[in-house]
């Protein structure tokens, strides 16, 4: 068993803990030490056996214990005990928006709900809001909550897909598959995924597939037993190349690739498209027939990589919210390569995330001053992430603001202010002189929560006029401003920052697959600020409040 699967059984057990009724402090410390096992690319058996967890932050003696249970019995002997006695419904009620463990048992055992149907059933015919600690107001937010869960279905968060494809992965080489590879939705970067297509590549014999898989035609084969639909593509080497392309563009992109055409076997992909006469089209942009007629008069962009991202920015730290210290995001980005850094903790109105007071401001920059001589290779900057207030005005007054070398601009409150004033309230917020970067600008979080009701069309005219960066926030949950308006805006000469919003140092890693799904925007490495040297950033940044100061000036 990988960590990252015992990981999802501890998940599962803090879960089940609360639903029981236990100490929440027990069920809390379950689910930390999923977070230090999620974080660890080994297996359980390498992680007990070498000691590495012995005395980790997260992981003491009772949970140590339950791990070695876990890595002897395959499962935790508890853990199957409160699955027999809580339904498998009570469980799924915690799926839905707005209802956590405590909710849920609520509803189980004051309510006598035990699925996701009854529940809805009992809010349209008035039952819940008779429970004591339910009304006609928590009912019908039940009901939104439901309307949005049955909205979800059958998807999953890019995330997730990636965790379920490498436990296949991970079973797929033990049973002889040379190599695998992510196609279809996942490698053409979608943020939600609905299917997961897998190409195998075997040197002769196919390996002997788990028994939920089925065939579907010759080297093809599907589950649909689990999250979402999964199939499996068996490939040789010699025509691995063909089965790549035509499993990862979808069906206009392909019939307008090939004209119909059979294609011949390839090893490499790049050869399939010069048998087309086709430049290359990277993978993400493999949707539609206009990419392909875009692509014969060479109007595909050279789109964003890894190798041109220069600096890592909007970051947490543990003076706010943030899992890991300052120290410890800084070493991790000097290991990443990147030339700076930006720790954008909370302003202090975000009190919930442990949002800084002007006196902790003061203090976390003398602990970056201090910092900054023993990591030369990365230049730390010390910038903040302030809410976006109710009427658009910044989190302090513009005197603590003008200190930090960048501010991103975020709302995290009053999420359903009316269309008008949440667009008013944020074109106010990207006039302010200081706001550099808005960050998650029309705050959704995929299959949890819709983006605020907001023009966007507005906002985009703004941030041009202002020269605010547009963030593309990267956190798998948000991919946020969607890559759909990503060419509208660079064309208005809107910039983007790509930011991972971390708040750990595992949470970095996000970036990488951020920038897949922003080669879908076709964002180039002109489109993004975080591309450029630290000389030329800070430049943008001065120029940035200038230009602003100016407007301000002139209003």
């Amino acid at each position: 068993m990988h960590c990252r699967d015992a990981a999802h059984v501890l998940e599962r057990y803090a879960l089940l803990l609360e639903l029981s009724g236990e100490s929440p402090f027990k069920a809390r410390a379950y689910s930390t030490a999923a977070d230090v096992l999620a974080g660890l690319d080994r297996s359980l058996d390498e992680a007990l056996e070498s000691g590495a967890l012995t005395g980790t932050r997260g992981i003491g003696e009772g949970i140590l214990a339950t791990l070695t249970e876990l890595r002897r019995q395959g499962t935790i002997a508890h853990l199957r005990q409160l699955e027999e006695q809580i339904p498998a419904g009570v469980i799924r009620l915690t799926e839905l928006r707005g209802v956590g463990t405590k909710k849920a048992r609520q509803l189980w055992l004051d309510c006598g709900i035990t699925s996701i149907e009854q529940l809805e059933h009992a809010c349209h015919e008035h039952r819940i809001a008779a429970c004591k600690g339910f009304s006609a107001k928590t009912e019908a937010s039940l009901l939104d909550a439901i309307e949005f869960w049955h909205r979800t279905q059958g998807r999953l968060q890019r995330h997730t897909a990636w965790r379920l494809y490498a436990a296949l992965r991970t079973h797929l080489l033990s049973i002889g598959a040379t190599d695998t590879f992510a196609v279809g939705q996942l490698r053409r970067g979608c943020e939600i995924i609905s299917e997961l297509a897998i190409v195998v590549l075997v040197e002769s014999h196919a390996p002997r597939l788990p028994e939920d898989f089925t065939p579907i035609s010759t080297g093809r084969y599907r589950s649909t037993t689990r999250d979402i639909p999964i199939e499996i593509i068996l490939a040789s080497p010699g025509e691995v190349g063909t089965v790549l392309f035509l499993t990862t563009g979808d069906d206009d992109f392909l019939a307008a690739a090939t004209d119909g055409a059979h294609l011949p076997s390839f090893e490499h992909e790049e050869e399939v498209f010069a048998h087309l006469g086709l430049p290359e089209i990277p993978a993400e942009l493999r949707e539609g027939r206009a990419i392909v007629e875009r692509a014969r008069r060479g109007d595909i962009p050279r789109v964003i990589r890894w190798g041109d991202m220069r600096g890592m920015l909007h970051v947490h730290t543990t003076w706010s919210d943030g899992k890991n210290t300052l120290e410890e995001m800084v070493h991790a980005a000097e290991q990443f390569g990147f030339e700076y850094i930006a720790i954008c903790d909370h302003s202090q109105s975000a009190a919930y995330a442990g949002g800084l007071t002007p006196e902790r401001v003061r203090e976390q920059r003398a602990e970056i001053e201090t910092l900054r001589t023993r990591f030369p290779k990365v230049t730390i900057l010390h910038g903040i992430e302030s809410d976006i207030l109710p009427d658009g005005s910044l989190d302090y007054p513009d005197h603590i603001l003008a200190e930090f070398d960048l501010v991103v601009a975020s709302i995290h409150s009053h999420f359903h202010l009316p269309h008008t004033e949440q667009t008013a309230r944020i074109l106010r917020a990207l006039a302010h002189p200081y706001t550099t970067i808005l960050g998650h600008p029309t705050g959704r979080l995929l299959l949890r929560r819709d983006a605020y009701s907001v023009d966007i069309e507005a906002l985009i005219t703004e941030a041009a006029r202002t020269q605010t960066v547009l963030e593309f926030n990267v956190n798998p949950y948000r991919f946020d401003l969607d890559w759909r308006y990503h060419r509208r805006a660079c064309s208005m000469g809107v910039r983007f920052a790509i930011n991972p919003d971390a708040h750990s140092t595992e949470g970095m890693e996000d970036l990488a697959d951020g920038i897949t799904v922003a080669r879908r925007g076709e964002l180039t490495p002109h489109d993004v600020i975080n591309t450029l040297p630290l000389e030329q950033f800070l430049h943008f940044i001065t120029k940035q409040r200038q230009h602003k100061h100016h407007l301000q000036a002139a209003s």
